[in-house]
């Protein structure tokens, strides 16, 4: 019995495990693979399905520009973005330099919208990239796809031309220019103009690569100024801006002395400076200064004009030239001589030109010269008469030491260094009918061979000592010979025989002409 009871106990255990109902579980492992495996290529199967319906056509879901495409062949998506594209307005072409902005239509800029490139580019999204990236997209994942853009260099570049105009800046010369008494220097300014080649080839590769919705900053290239530095001319201005020019006029008559002065400094120079543009030795460009010689002469005249005493005359050329002188030199001081005021003579009874002379010691042509509405031939009491100054008869400064005294009484010419007499000669003078004039008189000049074509004379060591009138000149000179060879007056010194001038000896005139000089006094009694 035991062993029976054993055996059967051993049975139920058996028949426990193998109880209806109950599977092993590597069996459910098994059984769950075979599903996975099952779903996996149901829906590999599916997918194949579905991308083989898509295989020449557009993913489901790809958009451009708003366009839904998916399900498009690229022909067909290329059909409806050439109408879409045809359309639509592109925008503007942007630059800017970070101030200003100018804007082109993109359509005048050469850029256009690719329809057959983007639709490729559509008909390639998704592809290539799993098979989740394809169920997310039939499931309703909207994919956007930028449309391809292109440019054409040449209609980009003639497009910039157009604006180079508006974009470029001209670049600015310095100046200078004087206001009032005072420099003002404008300074330099470089420019700059449009690099069409180098922006044009910015554009297109950014559209190229990235698209159009940018803004540009363009290429620029520079443009130097004409003129870029004033500075050494507004130191030369400035420096003759601060000379000083003092004239001092000075003059004396029977007695009188008289002195005025004048200080001409940047107030008045500032009238005189010329700034002016041009173009340097080297053919550069800049401004240079220059002295307007007429506005010199007009400050003199103004000189000139001021109220002086007894009416003074004022060589005004004279001191013109000197004032501008002394100005290009860096300044300084001009010494103005004072012409003497006219005298004035009353004609008394008896009076004849001659007499008149012979008073004033003045020759009878420069009175009339200064008297040219009066008959001097036909003088009348109480007619009044200018008599010329003493100086345009002595208008050089007197050389020391030296004299030369002419007696017309004893036709003797003697000669004085140092007031010791150095030479004694006789002379001859002018006759009756043409007198050699008394007076205080100097040495204007010497000429070698003097020619008076009126008595067709030829004068040897001409030694000019007044003006008798117009542009006749009476004076010292060795004896005269005529054309033909003729010496005229020989042997006839001592006694008055000359046309006016006083005739010496040959070798006397020669030794007075390398003796005398320009200045020294000429008495002749």
């Amino acid at each position: 019995m035991p062993e029976g009871r054993q055996a059967g106990s051993e049975h139920r255990k058996t028949d426990a495990g193998l109880r209806p109902g109950c599977l092993p579980a590597a069996v459910v492992t098994a059984l769950l693979l075979l599903l996975v495996t099952v779903g996996g290529f149901s829906l590999w199967i599916l997918q194949q399905a579905l991308a083989l319906s898509y295989e020449s056509r557009i993913y489901p879901n790809v958009h451009v520009m708003g366009q839904d495409l998916g399900g498009l062949t690229p022909d067909e998506a290329a059909q409806r973005l050439d109408i879409v594209f045809r359309d639509r307005d592109p925008g503007h072409l942007i630059l800017t330099d970070g101030h200003r902005v100018w804007q082109l239509p993109w359509t005048e800029a050469g850029m256009g919208l690719d329809p057959h490139s983007t639709a490729q580019q559509a008909f390639a999204t998704g592809r290539h990239q799993g098979r989740r990236t394809f169920l997310s997209m039939w499931l309703g994942e909207r994919r956007e796809v930028s449309p391809v853009f292109t440019i054409d260099t040449e209609t980009t570049r003639r497009a910039l031309e157009g604006l180079a105009d508006q974009m470029r800046e001209p670049p600015m010369d310095a100046a200078l220019e004087l206001e009032r008494d005072q420099l003002v220097v404008t300074p330099s300014q470089e420019g700059h103009e449009l690099d069409i080649d180098s922006t044009a080839q910015k554009i297109v590769d950014t559209v190229t690569h990235m698209g159009p919705n940018y803004p540009f900053a363009p290429t620029f290239r520079t443009i130097p100024p004409r003129i870029a530095d004033v500075s050494e001319t507004h130191a030369l201005a400035e420096e003759m801006l601060c000379r000083e020019i003092q004239v001092v006029a000075r003059g004396e008559h029977e007695g009188q002395s008289v002195t005025w002065s004048w200080t001409l400094g940047r107030d008045v120079i500032a009238g005189w400076l010329l700034i002016e543009e041009g173009e340097g030795a080297e053919g550069r460009p800049g401004f240079f200064v220059g002295v307007n010689e007429p506005a010199v002469r007009a400050t003199v005249e103004g000189l000139a004009a001021e109220p002086t005493a007894d009416d003074w005359g004022f060589p005004t050329d004279t001191v013109a030239q000197q004032v501008l002188d002394t100005f290009r030199a860096g300044g300084g001081e001009v010494a103005v001589a004072l012409t003497p005021p006219p005298r004035i003579y009353i004609v008394q009874p008896g009076d004849q030109l001659s007499i008149i002379a012979a008073r004033f010691g003045m020759p009878p042509g420069l009175i009339a010269e200064v008297n040219p509405g009066i008959n001097l031939n036909l003088l009348q009491i109480g007619q009044q008469l200018i008599i010329p100054a003493q100086d345009i008869l002595t208008p050089y400064e007197t050389v020391p030491g030296k004299k030369i005294v002419i007696s017309i009484a004893r036709q003797r010419l003697r000669v004085y260094e140092n007031d010791h007499l150095l030479y004694d000669w006789p002379c001859s003078t002018g006759k009756r009918d043409s007198p050699t004039y008394t007076g205080t008189f100097q040495v204007l000049g010497k000429q070698e061979m003097a020619y008076a074509s009126q008595w067709d004379l030829q004068m040897p060591h001409f030694i000019s000592v007044y003006r008798a009138g117009g542009d006749t000149y009476n004076g010292i000179h060795a004896l005269p010979f005529l054309s033909s060879g003729e010496r005229l007056w020989e042997g006839n010194l001592g006694s008055p025989v000359s046309y006016g001038c006083i005739i010496l000896g040959v070798e006397e005139g020669e030794t007075l002409y390398n003796w005398a000089e320009r200045g020294v006094p000429v008495i002749i009694e």
